[in-house]
């Protein structure tokens, strides 16, 4: 009898681990300095977006392919470990400064913001 109620806390504990690993949210871009015309690859995990759903990356720097509430945006899905990966190519003329870098996903903010410094 102990050892079945041993195996169920255990299940238990591992249950919540998982959950509160799969909730975790990050936002990476390599590299987070970058010239016009180069490629930025964007990864991360979308914590508790449903899988399959569109992560919208958001920022200044990007080109205006699709658009967010009016600012330029980069779409990537969200794969079965939560994960996603994209990339995107900085346009040539962009004003060389620091632009911020947020995540959308579900309908709600992910809650990170990173720089990505634009060089001539």
């Amino acid at each position: 009898m102990h050892r079945v109620l041993f195996s169920g806390a255990a299940l238990a504990a591992a249950l919540v681990i998982t959950a509160t690993a799969a909730a975790a949210v990050s936002l990476t871009l390599t590299p987070s300095s970058v010239q016009q015309g180069h490629v930025v690859v964007i990864t991360g995990s979308a914590g508790g977006c449903a899988v399959g759903n569109t992560v919208f990356i958001i920022s200044r720097a990007f080109v205006h392919t699709h658009d967010f509430a009016g600012l330029p945006a980069v779409l990537a899905k969200v794969k079965a470990d939560h994960s996603f990966r994209t990339s995107t190519r900085i346009p040539v003329g962009k004003k060389a400064v620091l632009f911020r870098v947020t995540a959308r996903c579900g309908g709600g903010n992910l809650g990170v913001l990173r720089h990505l410094i634009l060089r001539r």
